[in-house]
């Protein structure tokens, strides 16, 4: 953010304070959500200045978040509260404050919807998933759920509370205890366990809705026998919630299928797996998915050359000699560039690309060019290979360099071993980048196998994640790229135009949509 920007964002906190506070108990006929979220990357404009400056991310879900509630908040059809954590040290560093000003800045937020968790927990990171010797993740999540289970919930009082991930999973256990409708999104394979007496020590009370949580051991009447569980029988979080939300979703439909089905049962606890079966048979449970944020577009983002259907070539031309450059590759129009976009994680199936990119490099005419962070090995392999490799180049994740391989790569490659639903399969398609995927998740939801003589597909998967199958997907994408440009530049603007068309907020958010308003019904 400009420093203009900052200051023209700052604002008179005892004037703001004045016209908000009396309404910070909102009143109105539409239904309310609640949602729950330790992160998220914007908030929409209608809420108000002090908005644009509460901001955290660790992933994916920051920037789902922001959009489901800008579509929300843009609709007009419910009352819409958010919680989230108050990262104190970045909103001061964002907007140059007193420790007093960012207090008054939370009961400001408080009357337009926005409720801010203050607690120590938060006080010293930047984003929910940080590491911290004192204040570990779990001792933030609980945290963060004290205040929503003790306060929110019986102040707001509304009429579905929306939870994301484990940070938040014994929420509907207690909204369940309250009368309160919930669904549960799960957008990673997560969980934490606790002793009734750690949560206890937190300040929250799970005796109050103890008989819709998740046991490593079930108890036969923990209402009556609790003592015997209280401080040994550890409760699953993530299972807890899935238990007792009233619906349960994940962010893509094969995803949903792929865990009902214990496809993954090496990685998904045995909890998880049995939950989401229980909640798939009784109907209860389904398969959203994500999309990328309307900004997402060669057209607008800045720090590239940007270009549009019509200039799509010459566009993707001038990104790609500009990237080379700043990656240290050879600048070449016509080679093709492979671009990595995800983090360097067991998840993503980074060592697939390490241990095989001296052989793909030597045995086809290619680039690869990974911006990326993640396990330290992972990382120190990748600088490594730079150094060896002349067609390998290897940059920590920096936003406007990664946007920029995005415009300027001919293909992305996405391995993944599992896949909940991944977003720059959906955003590279919109800068004519085609995706090379496993078909796992939501890449098999939103990758289909080009077919060039029918103009279908917008980019290339394959189904076992190895050397042959990664082998496969890279030689359909070069066998692709060898066609002369009057053949594939049409392909391409379809895919741009098509992929925005597709993978749409809109289209995300009114689904979310459609299950709060069956939850009112349920609950009327």
């Amino acid at each position: 953010m400009k420093d203009n920007e900052i200051e023209s964002q700052k604002m008179n906190f005892t004037e703001e304070i004045a016209l908000e506070y009396d309404k910070s108990v909102r009143h109105s006929d539409r239904p309310k959500i609640l949602i729950c979220t330790p992160e998220i990357t914007e908030l929409p404009e209608g809420m108000g200045n002090a908005a644009n400056i509460v901001s955290a991310k660790g992933g994916g879900l920051g920037d789902i978040s922001a959009s489901l509630i800008r579509y929300l908040n843009d609709s007009k059809d419910f009352e819409l509260h958010i919680v989230l954590p108050m990262y104190d040290n970045k909103i001061k560093h964002m907007a140059a404050i007193t420790n007093r000003e960012v207090d008054r800045l939370a009961i400001v937020l408080s009357g337009k919807g926005i409720h801010l968790v203050n607690d120590s927990a938060f006080s010293y990171i930047t984003n929910p998933y940080q590491q911290h010797k004192i204040h570990t993740s779990i001792r933030r999540s609980l945290a963060f759920q004290r205040y929503i289970i003790n306060d929110l919930l019986d102040w707001i009082q509304p009429d579905v509370v929306h939870c994301n991930d484990w940070m938040t999973a014994l929420v509907p256990a207690a909204a369940k205890a309250k009368g309160i409708k919930s669904l549960f999104t799960l957008h990673n394979i997560f969980t934490e366990k606790q002793t009734l007496m750690d949560i206890e020590l937190s300040g929250i009370k799970p005796m109050d809705f103890a008989e819709y949580l998740y046991y490593e051991q079930f108890p036969d009447d923990i209402i009556h026998n609790w003592q015997k569980h209280f401080s040994t029988n550890k409760i699953d979080f993530t299972a807890s919630a899935i238990l007792a939300c009233d619906y349960f979703n994940t962010v893509s439909e094969t995803f949903l299928h792929e865990l009902k089905d214990n496809y993954f049962a090496d990685i998904v606890p045995d909890s998880i797996y049995q939950t989401i079966k229980l909640k798939y048979e009784q109907g209860r449970a389904f398969g959203i998915i994500n999309a990328p944020n309307d900004n997402v577009n060669p057209r607008l983002l800045t720090n590239i050359t940007n270009f549009n259907k019509l200039t799509v070539i010459e566009g993707k031309a001038a990104n790609k000699l500009n990237f080379q450059k700043k990656m240290g590759l050879p600048q070449d129009i016509d080679i093709p560039l492979f671009f990595w976009p995800n983090r360097l994680y067991y998840q993503k199936s980074p060592e697939l690309l390490a241990d095989n990119a001296d052989y793909f490099l030597k045995k086809y005419k290619m680039q690869i060019a990974v911006v990326a962070n993640g396990d330290k090995d992972m990382e120190k392999k990748f600088k490594d290979l730079a150094q060896k490799l002349p067609g390998l180049a290897y940059r920590k994740f920096d936003d406007s360099l990664s946007n920029l391989g995005k415009a300027a790569a001919d293909f992305i490659l996405m391995p993944s071993r599992y896949e909940p639903c991944g977003l720059p399969q959906m955003e590279a398609p919109r800068f004519a980048t085609l995706p090379v995927v496993r078909a796992t998740g939501g890449l098999k939801d939103s990758v289909e196998h080009l077919d060039v003589e029918n103009n279908t597909g917008n980019g290339f998967s394959f189904l076992i994640a190895d050397r042959a199958g990664l082998e496969f997907g890279i030689t359909e994408a070069l066998k692709f790229y060898s066609l002369p440009i009057e053949i594939k530049k049409p392909i391409l603007q379809r895919i741009m135009g098509e992929s925005k068309e597709r993978f749409n907020l809109k289209k995300t958010a009114q689904k979310y949509m459609e299950i709060y308003r069956n939850l009112i019904a349920e609950k009327q």
